[in-house]
Parts: structure tokens; C-alpha cells; sequence
């Protein structure tokens, strides 16, 4: 029997700290993951700006319609394809000589100048509005398109 006076015979549960250590971790990488599925939902990993900034020759004499001008030696076509090729746009179209790039942030226009071509980099909006009357034909939304493609339920009827 237990007096009081001894030490008792009884072990004492010993009190871990593992459970409070998981659940902490598990808060911690529930919280990474729902950032990081935020990030990358609004990541633009076809992003045009770089390469062409990176390539092409920059003419701030030539900006016209809220666009950044740059310049190659190249042809237009054959611009528009390295610059397709470095981030994949989202549609490519071609009027009168003019290669349209759609991004999800950006429109990107190449055109015949001086034997090479003109780069025009537009924010979406900008690019939207000074060529709206060659967009519309195609169907381009005023809009930036989602960076997700397909759809959900009940889409395509």
C-alpha cells in the first residue's frame, strides 16, 4: 500500500512529444501544399517575355500600341517560330503577314520591318485592343484565356 512516503511502484505514462511533433508537421505541409497548388495555378510557365528580351534587339523607338518593340534580322516566320518554340503558346495565328502569339498574359505580334521583323510584346489587354479588329474574326476573347485548358462537368454541350 501507498503512504505517501515512497516512491510508488506504479510507472508513470510517459508523455511524447512525437503526436504534438506530427500534427504540427502535418499542419505545416497542409498549409505548403495549398500555397503551392496556389502558385502554380497562377504561375505562367509559357511566359514570352524573356526570350524574346533575351534575343531579339530592343527598339524603344518603335513602341506603338502599349507594346514593347524589339527587332531581328530574321523573318517573321521564322521569329514567331523560336518564339513558339522557347514558350509554347497558347494559339498562333497569321494575317497579311502579321504572326499573332497568344499567351495567357500576354500577345505577342511579329511583322516584316526592314528586311527583318518587328517584335511587339503586349500585356494581354493592350495587345487585345490595338488589334481587336483582326481578334474578333478569330474569336480571341477580350479576356485573358485561363491558363487551363478543357473543361469541366457539363462542358462541350
Amino acid at each position: 500500500m501507498y503512504n505517501g512516503n515512497e516512491p510508488s511502484e506504479r510507472p508513470q505514462p510517459e508523455r511524447s512529444a512525437k503526436k504534438p511533433l506530427a500534427v504540427i508537421i502535418a499542419i505545416v505541409l497542409g498549409v505548403v501544399v495549398c500555397c503551392g497548388g496556389v502558385w502554380l495555378s497562377n504561375t505562367d510557365f509559357n511566359n514570352p517575355t524573356d526570350t524574346i528580351r533575351d534575343n531579339y534587339t530592343r527598339a524603344a523607338n518603335l513602341d506603338e500600341g502599349g507594346g514593347t518593340a524589339y527587332t531581328s534580322s530574321s523573318s517573321p516566320a521564322t521569329v514567331s517560330t523560336e518564339i513558339d518554340r522557347a514558350a509554347s503558346a497558347r494559339e498562333k495565328r497569321s494575317s497579311d503577314g502579321v504572326y499573332y502569339l497568344q499567351y495567357s498574359k500576354h500577345i505577342v505580334a511579329v511583322m516584316p520591318h526592314q528586311g527583318g521583323s518587328k517584335i511587339l510584346l503586349h500585356d494581354y489587354r493592350s495587345g487585345y485592343n490595338h488589334y481587336s479588329s483582326v481578334f474578333i474574326l478569330w474569336g480571341w476573347s477580350s479576356s485573358p484565356p485561363s491558363p487551363f485548358r478543357g473543361g469541366g462537368p457539363g462542358s462541350g454541350k
